[in-house]
């Protein structure tokens, strides 16, 4: 990854909570971009999910389930491309701890423990 996309992801990361939309909430300009950029920000997502603040880790969170989403041919404004796209994201999603940002810290630690390995794998 460059310095510079690095640098973008710090700063999206530091700016996930600003200017949220006024109907849903749960999206920011940094939660597209952090989508938008894909994998590369699925790092700092998971260090996000274990924010003190629940809108910090709900706006993570819809970063991870975007990247992945995309990952598996959903498209926003369109939808899924297949069927068999969406049913397996969804087994990815249970696999990795089915993640929720209103989970206690103990079960987002073992989730992101397992995203974690996932993506390490991923970059084999």
């Amino acid at each position: 990854m460059s310095s510079e996309l690095k640098n973008e992801i710090d700063r999206l990361a530091r700016m996930i909570n600003a200017d949220p939309d006024k109907l849903h909430s749960d999206y920011t300009p940094a939660v597209h971009r952090l989508i938008e950029i894909g994998d590369s920000a699925l790092q700092s997502a998971l260090d996000l999910v274990l924010s003190d603040d629940e809108m910090t880790r709900l706006r993570a969170q819809r970063v991870l389930e975007g990247v992945t989403m995309r990952m598996h041919g959903f498209q926003f404004g369109q939808g899924w491309a297949s069927a068999q796209g969406s049913a397996d994201w969804e087994r990815l999603w249970n696999s990795l701890g089915d993640l929720d940002y209103k989970a206690p810290l103990e079960s987002r630690l073992q989730s992101v423990k397992w995203w974690r390995e996932w993506l390490s794998r991923q970059t084999k």
